[in-house]
């Protein structure tokens, strides 16, 4: 065995390991990603029932969309990374306009989400930094004060 077939080897060894490993990745990232369609199914359940007695109409749609939601997580689940890849893109050949809209409003909702948490995380170092501050303040005032 040449020193060539020795290292093509070792490459194809080292690609499929690479490529089990990318695709245990994407299943757990699927799996989480059907997680939270799923949540959402359920919080579309739950408004659907929070408004039924005010708008049984609106009650009625959410709760339609909140099945629609719930088999698109079990299609998550269930459905191969590739036919998933292959569903979307016969989608996208099918219904463009669709598909631009969504994914404008995905990234909206992804941009709103995360802007949401970088606040939060900010807020949350200010005010605690603040209030450390704050409290070394007032006992170094203290302090002073009951000098003589």
């Amino acid at each position: 065995m040449s020193v060539t077939d020795q290292a093509a080897g070792i490459a194809q060894g080292m690609g499929q390991a690479l490529g089990r490993q990318a695709e245990n990745i994407v299943d757990r990232s699927k799996d989480a990603g059907a997680d939270a369609v799923a949540t959402a199914a359920r919080t579309a359940q739950a408004v659907a029932d929070s408004v039924a007695q005010q708008s049984p109409a609106v009650a009625d749609y959410v709760r339609d969309a909140g099945a629609k939601i719930d088999r698109l997580a079990t299609n998550l689940r269930d459905k191969s990374i590739g036919d998933l890849l292959s569903s979307a893109t016969e989608f996208g050949r099918s219904q463009p306009v669709v598909l631009i809209a969504g994914a404008a409003l995905v990234g909206f909702a992804l941009s709103r989400m995360i802007k949401a948490g970088v606040l939060a995380s900010a807020d949350g170092l200010g005010s605690s930094s603040g209030a450390a501050s704050k409290d070394a303040a007032t006992s170094r005032s203290s302090s002073e004060g009951s000098l003589p």
